[in-house]
């Protein structure tokens, strides 16, 4: 499938000048921080004539926060942290500063081209974006590079595991290697996603409550909301996995909390027979 001009200026952009990049971030952040900010309202439109009205009240506070967070990560970007941009075939591009990833996804997929184009609209009425792309594309073909964790394997006669980062998940011997290696595979990733936002929120100064993990379901959208607090901290993130399996983020919260801390991350094993997934 051909590249969306999206697509070419992100995939350019992680070849270019820092500076232009950032820009660019800073753009798509912000213009990502007013999505949310709509969103918010129309949840709280929305609750006065639904039977939903407390969840979608918690959805809008919860998108409020995570809008002023996007803010935070944007004077990051003016502080001089570097910048990195991500960008993969099947997945929307990311930005990452200061050790924090943040997905451009507009929270209703279906929006999401409207999104990339008035991202584009804002940016490239500042820079040469045609050139830019051309240049690209003269010059090789566009870069993919997944932001995505790549497990370890070991194999032995009681089964195969796979690690990351001091977590591992342990197989049966015998099952479909390749339906263990999507199941490896999901959850190191959202684990990964988990942690690196937790540690952004520790470092700025927001309080976790280690044993009080909470995930819930958001209505009728994709992300979680993962409660933080009693008093109302929280993160935004698609984690189908980690929500579908009971107690999960409860095994995952030691990890999870030493994942970047200076002494590395701490040590935890699972079994995906003893999680029920096999």
């Amino acid at each position: 499938m051909e590249a969306s001009r999206y697509q070419r200026t992100v995939s350019a952009l992680t070849m270019g000048d820092e500076e232009t990049r950032g820009q660019f971030a800073s753009v798509a952040l912000f213009e990502l921080a007013e999505v949310y900010m709509a969103e918010a309202d129309l949840a709280r439109g929305e609750a006065r004539e639904s039977e939903e009205a407390g969840r979608l009240l918690s959805w809008s506070r919860a998108v409020e926060q995570y809008a002023s967070q996007l803010l935070l990560v944007l004077e990051d970007i003016e502080l001089g942290f570097p910048v990195e941009l991500r960008s993969h075939e099947r997945e929307v591009p990311a930005v990452e500063v200061a050790g924090r990833i943040v997905m451009l996804a507009h929270p209703r997929k279906d929006q999401q081209p409207a999104y990339e184009r008035a991202v584009l609209s804002r940016f490239c009425s500042g820079h040469a974006c045609k050139q830019l792309t051309q240049t690209l594309s003269d010059e090789a073909p566009i870069p993919m590079s997944a932001a995505s964790v790549a497990p370890h394997w070991d194999f032995s006669a009681t089964g195969p595991v796979c690690s990351s980062n001091g977590l591992s998940l342990a197989f049966h011997a015998g099952g479909q290697l390749a339906a263990q290696r999507s199941l490896c595979a999901q959850l190191l990733q959202e684990a990964e996603v988990l942690a690196t936002e937790l540690a952004w929120q520790q470092r700025h100064s927001v309080n976790v409550d280690w044993d009080g993990l909470k995930i819930l379901p958001t209505p009728q959208r994709p992300q979680h909301l993962v409660l933080l607090n009693e008093a109302g901290d929280s993160l935004l993130l698609t984690l189908p996995l980690i929500y579908g399996t009971p107690g999960l983020l409860q095994k995952l919260s030691p990890w999870l909390r030493q994942r970047h801390q200076a002494a590395g991350a701490a040590s935890l094993a699972l079994v995906a027979a003893e999680l029920g997934w096999e």
